[in-house]
């Protein structure tokens, strides 16, 4: 596997308090063991715009699969951060994954706050896995005394191509010190 990365942000000319944000990732793996040859890419574009108490951002990720028998692996990645919170992806359908992913994140009575939307969709599509569902993401974290965090966190997954809906719900509170 080998990949590269690039990203960045850039102020808006006429308001100091905008920015807008870029990131373009492009990834390739392959084996070539004798048994289970494969070639597999990985893609990753998302632009946003940064507002003093408002961000937004839109996202597409293909994990690409080698004809529907590989898809792309991570076993290595912090893989509850990426294509949902649900944890439905942990690992990369043979299919492929498609990820459009829709965020927006801002401040709010003194905390933040996230709620992103994914459509999830296979990359090498057959009669029976084309529209793998799609997730909603909330989560809501506050500081509080000297060295306390608290936050709470919600996933929806709505599933489709025979896939299993499923809600999560987190509740927690951190010490730092």
């Amino acid at each position: 596997t080998y990949g590269v990365s690039f990203k960045g942000a850039t102020k808006a000319a006429n308001k100091s308090d905008t920015t807008f944000s870029y990131a373009v990732e492009y990834a390739t793996q392959s084996s070539e063991s004798g048994v289970n040859d494969f070639d597999a890419d990985y893609l990753f574009a998302e632009v946003g715009v940064n507002l003093s108490m408002l961000s937004a951002k839109i996202g597409y990720e293909v994990l690409g699969s080698d004809d529907g028998n590989y898809g792309f692996a991570t076993p290595l990645a912090t893989l509850h951060k990426f294509n949902g919170w649900s944890d439905q992806f942990l690992g990369t359908p043979s299919q492929g994954l498609k990820d459009l992913i829709f965020t927006l994140s801002g401040k709010a009575a003194g905390g933040s706050w996230i709620a992103a939307y994914h459509d999830f969709s296979a990359d090498d599509a057959s009669e029976t896995v084309d529209d793998l569902g799609n997730e909603i993401n909330m989560q809501y974290v506050k500081k509080f005394a000297d060295h306390y965090t608290g936050g709470i966190k919600y996933a929806a997954y709505s599933g489709d191509s025979g896939r299993v809906d499923a809600d999560k719900i987190w509740l927690w509170v951190g010490l730092k010190f």
